[in-house]
């Protein structure tokens, strides 16, 4: 029970946030709110879905995920598109000469400092990667100009946010919650790779440490004009929608 109140909790969170940005095109798989999957209902169409805290993830980590994702949405994506990059509020910061960077770099480290804060701590491996992820931002982000373009593009925070959720996946992703290979078996990994990386997900194959949930009003959207020209046609037989919310674990809100 008390997981189940966490999982609201954590996926309320995000459902508050996440409508302020509904209308945010999906550009990269790293997105820390929406992802695109194709609609099992029109194949060969795709739709906007929301990416929430999966039922395994306890109730502490939970609510540090998801404002781990809330931070890392409003520092890196959150404001426009600008040479096909997106800018978040730490990029528009750095623009200020001298301490635009330390206050990015700044805000990076109290990011860092929450992922820290899940049950048992974060790998020594993983805190070094992060921590050079938030020092490499803050030395690109020196270059005038050019800099402060590299920086909205690396997006350390975002960076770190996808560590802690496969961080947060090796620890307490069941054995039987993987993707089934069986409706995966006609995509080849190097289409699977390219698709993700653009935003686009299998809907049995969603990123680390989350679930996909459609929107409340099951609003269709149609991804950007670069990932239809991918022409993506998953053939595998989807399972019922039924089937997908006990797979996903998602928690609707």
């Amino acid at each position: 029970m008390a997981q189940a109140v966490g999982k609201y909790a954590a996926n309320k969170l995000l459902k508050k946030h996440m409508k302020q940005y509904k209308g945010k095109k999906v550009e990269t798989g790293n997105d820390p709110y929406f992802a695109m999957i194709e609609d099992p209902r029109k194949p060969g169409k795709f739709k906007k879905v929301k990416k929430q805290v999966p039922a395994y993830i306890p109730e502490h980590d939970a609510n540090i995920l998801a404002d781990v994702r809330k931070s890392a949405y409003r520092l890196d994506m959150c404001l426009f598109n600008f040479l096909g990059i997106r800018f978040g509020w730490e990029a528009v910061i750095g623009i200020i000469p001298e301490l635009g960077d330390a206050i990015g770099a700044f805000l990076a480290f109290n990011v860092y400092k929450k992922c820290c804060k899940v049950e048992g701590g974060l790998s020594s491996s993983v805190k070094t990667r992060m921590m050079i992820n938030i020092i490499a931002d803050f030395l690109v982000g020196l270059v005038p100009f050019v800099g402060d373009l590299a920086d909205a593009a690396f997006k350390a925070n975002t960076r770190n946010l996808r560590l802690l959720e496969v961080e947060l996946d090796k620890k307490y992703k069941p054995q039987g919650a993987h993707a089934d290979e069986r409706n995966l078996a006609g995509v080849d990994a190097a289409t699977r790779r390219r698709n993700r990386e653009s935003g686009i997900y299998h809907i049995n194959d969603p990123p680390p440490a989350t679930a996909f949930e459609d929107f409340d009003d099951d609003e269709d959207i149609q991804p950007p004009a670069y990932q239809q020209s991918q022409q993506v046609h998953l053939s595998q037989p989807h399972p019922p929608a039924h089937q997908h919310q006990q797979q996903t674990g998602s928690v609707r809100v």
